[in-house]
């Protein structure tokens, strides 16, 4: 009998180990990739990682991310996404539309899904066929913000505009088409468009110097790298007494008066609902690409006041975030 009970534990104990593996569960990894820091992809970035422990995930117990920051070099962000691919990780987290295309090329042949945050055109960046029907294994967010109204927070604050300055990267497809709006809209209104183009951040501020005396008001398109160098172009609009309407929300605490669109960490926040549905298992390439819903007021007094600009009260109690002022 004592036998039989020792062989029936060891039963037992193979049974308990042979258990053990399957019965431990499998962390998820979730590559991250951003192409430099700037307080919108820093936005997108945590809300994504808020978004995703509110859905119950928690690293080191279901989910391992690798945050990965590719300092504004395409090279390097090139070298992040094969890492990623030879890591095997689940699932790609790409911010930003050239960081998206860096990663949806090395990921091309494998079954890795991604997911992308803050890409403005994910149709013109050719990483989905459509916005409803995205194909393939890529879905995500776009932060496509409101560019007619943004103009018309402008003339509303500023009449007498006639010349609008814009520093621009053709090589970002992301610009490119964010330009062309921004043409069609300056169109509509009546206004001249003096664009002047770099290749990289160490340009921006010698283009916005030369827009100095040619023009009446700078607009910062969804262009990467004069994001990457918004300071350059502060400086220019504040010491010349330029105002500066800034396409991304996210870019008004550093300056520019203030301008109308979403909250960048609400755009990581979609992405981390996109990239739960897949872990559950849907197919990136089924689920319709997300906008950003709430579009909201930020203002930056010290920069309004620096280029002459009046915010009526009115306004500012309406704005989601006021900046330069310690009364709000």
């Amino acid at each position: 009998m004592k036998r039989f009970i020792s062989i029936l534990a060891g039963i037992c104990l193979f049974a308990t180990a042979c258990q053990q593996p399957a019965a431990r569960k499998h962390i998820y990894h979730i590559g991250i990739s951003q192409l430099a820091t700037n307080p919108g992809i820093d936005a997108i970035r945590t809300g994504f990682l808020a978004r995703m422990q509110q859905l119950g995930y928690k690293p080191g117990v279901n989910i391992q991310y690798d945050q990965q920051n590719a300092q504004g070099d395409n090279t390097v962000g090139q070298g992040i996404a094969k890492k990623f691919v030879s890591d095997s990780v689940d699932m790609v987290f790409a911010i930003t539309t050239p960081t998206a295309e860096l990663c949806a090329g090395a990921l091309r042949g494998t079954n890795i899904p991604m997911v992308f945050g803050a890409v403005t055109d994910p149709v013109a960046a050719k990483l989905v066929s459509s916005m409803d029907k995205p194909g393939g294994n890529i879905t995500g967010t776009s932060d496509k913000w409101p560019v007619g109204a943004q103009f018309d927070l402008l003339l509303k604050l500023k009449p007498g505009v006639k010349r609008i300055g814009v520093v621009y990267n053709p090589g970002e497809t992301n610009s490119d088409a964010n330009m062309k709006e921004v043409a069609a809209v300056c169109k509509a209104k009546g206004l001249t468009l003096v664009a002047v183009t770099v290749a990289g951040t160490g340009e921006v501020y010698g283009a916005a110097q030369s827009l100095i005396g040619r023009i009446d008001a700078f607009y910062v398109p969804a262009d990467n790298t004069v994001i990457t160098a918004m300071a350059s172009v502060v400086k220019v609009s504040e010491a010349n007494g330029i105002p500066l309407l800034p396409g991304v929300s996210s870019n008004v605490e550093q300056g520019g008066f203030g301008t109308l669109g979403p909250d960048y960490s609400d755009v990581g926040a979609e992405s981390a609902v996109l990239a739960d549905k897949i872990i559950h298992g849907a197919k990136a390439g089924d689920l319709p690409v997300a906008t950003a819903q709430r579009f909201e007021y930020f203002f930056n007094l010290r920069s309004a006041r620096a280029t002459h600009i009046q915010i009526p009260d009115s306004l500012l109690k309406k704005a989601a975030k006021v900046y330069g002022d310690s009364h709000h």
